[in-house]
């Protein structure tokens, strides 16, 4: 039988009042539902990368147009 867990991932010796990562999980141990806290982290940690990649490229382009630097 699974267990509700909610977790909150927080830095620091004295951490603000809200967490960085709050996630309610539904798992059979905390191991697990930390496991799941975990992966979800890393996709967002992911998807965060390839949108800061293509942020990146979209400014640069902007400003190669600005300055009239087209290839």
């Amino acid at each position: 039988m699974t267990t509700r867990w909610r977790i909150d991932v927080r830095l620091g010796d004295a951490p603000p009042e809200a967490p960085l990562r709050s996630a309610v999980v539904e798992a059979d141990t905390e191991v697990d539902a930390l496991r799941l806290v975990l992966a979800q982290a890393e996709r967002d940690r992911d998807d965060f990368e390839e949108l800061l990649q293509d942020g990146q490229e979209e400014v640069f382009s902007r400003t190669e147009v600005i300055e009239g630097r087209m290839d």
